[in-house]
């Protein structure tokens, strides 16, 4: 197991944390990581018609679906199912990109095809396109390498298999432009069978850098704050008050590197105060006892202001934190979860810790699989905090150490 975390320390003064973090890159075209086709990725916008280079528009065509929910994926909620005669085409909506910066990384891409094509792999065909016209291999083709194996080409056995054709051999054998590239994934069927994919990205060489990133944004108006500004703070109305929300959030930012080929990952939250007892905020009064505020954590796709959830804070007796403002009335669907002490062994690491996964971010607590995929919002979710200030007593100084950590093996 490796871990590459960002250790995020926060002093509370009062209702004031600080945050120390990194910084993001703004566009996604030149990142380590440049998701295609994925549910969990920072990627393209998908059917977006602006000119920026993070916007694709998708066309397609014959024999094609994207079952949703999907019962067979490899990863998030959808998959492309084609048939003979199936294509899609994601071309880039502001023209011709350079993508040169990945001229030593890899096209990756997820595949299940049935066995009724193994006669008919060189039917199928992985394209990119550059201004001069589509530049393809078919299935069956050596430069198409098994992700964990030296076996080449496409296996034909109704499982999900990943895999990567290195960019350079577009280049030397096919002759591709990577200085003008206009879609960057195209993909054709002609033959009879069902073939499915899935979780397309480009990578850069493994030598790229700055993978896992945080970031500081007001949820007033979503700007990044940095310097002095970089905190998480409560309003003063927030003293002694019940469960309310901080008037900042930090955004988590991933960009896989010389990792890309390991699936087994996954982002998590928690607290390391250093004693069981410390699951939140935590002040030593001038008798020696230790007074907890404790903190909550709610992970989302997008934004407050997209009306898809608010910040109010309701409590279900002991047993959980729900979105007040969406169910006036109280539900079981807890959206809040407790940020937990890493010392406190009574932690279910699967409730309370992870955060991000292959299948998405985890969105709602209290059921195991509630996970987000991602699929259609800007790639880059959120964490919005919260705190039960009901205690609070006024002129001390409460502190608490957050870890956000990314776990892959």
């Amino acid at each position: 197991m490796k871990i590459k975390g960002y250790f995020i320390t926060v002093l509370v003064c009062i209702f004031t944390l600080l945050f120390a973090t990194n910084f993001v890159f703004a566009g996604n075209i030149g990142r380590a990581v440049y998701g295609v086709y994925t549910e969990t990725y920072n990627g393209v916008g998908i059917n977006n018609a602006s000119a920026g280079n993070d916007n694709v528009l998708v066309y397609a065509g014959g024999s094609i679906s994207e079952p949703w929910p999907a019962t067979d994926k490899f990863e998030g909620e959808k998959y492309y199912q084609f048939g003979s005669g199936g294509w899609v085409s994601f071309a880039f909506a502001g023209g011709a990109q350079n993508m040169s910066d990945y001229t030593r990384g890899r096209l990756y891409f997820s595949a299940n095809v049935g066995s009724d094509i193994s006669e008919n792999l060189n039917l199928v065909y992985i394209k990119i396109q550059d201004s001069g016209g589509a530049k393809y291999f078919p299935f069956n083709n050596s430069n198409i390498k098994r992700v964990g194996s030296s076996s080449t080409g496409v296996l034909a056995d109704g499982n999900w298999h990943s895999y990567y054709i290195d960019l350079s051999s577009f280049v030397s054998v096919l002759g591709l432009n990577l200085n003008n590239i206009t879609n960057p994934f195209v993909f054709s069927t002609d033959a009879p069978g069902t073939v499915l994919v899935d979780y397309v990205y480009w990578t850069k060489a493994p030598d790229a850098t700055r993978a896992f990133n945080v970031v500081v944004k007001n949820i007033s108006d979503n700007q990044v704050l940095t310097g002095d500004n970089e905190k998480i703070t409560w309003t003063q109305a927030a003293y002694r008050q019940s469960w309310t929300a901080a008037e900042q959030y930090i955004e988590l930012d991933l960009d896989r590197e010389s990792y890309n080929e390991i699936y087994n990952w996954y982002v998590k939250i928690y607290l390391n105060n250093g004693k069981a007892s410390r699951n939140g905020l935590y002040c030593i009064d001038s008798d020696g006892s230790e007074i907890v505020l404790p903190m909550a954590w709610r992970m989302r796709p997008d934004l407050v202001s997209s009306n898809n959830f608010t910040l109010l804070i309701g409590k279900n007796g002991d047993d959980g934190l729900y979105d007040r403002g969406l169910d006036p009335g109280g539900t079981d669907w807890y959206t809040w979860s407790p940020i937990k002490e890493i010392n406190d062994k009574t932690v279910e690491e699967y409730d309370y810790v992870t955060i991000w996964n292959l299948k998405g971010i985890h969105t709602v607590v209290k059921y195991h699989d509630a996970y987000d995929p991602l699929s259609n919002y800007e790639k880059k979710p959120k964490i919005y905090f919260a705190a039960d200030c009901s205690n609070a007593i006024g002129g001390l100084e409460y502190e608490a150490n957050v870890v956000t950590e990314l776990v892959y093996e």
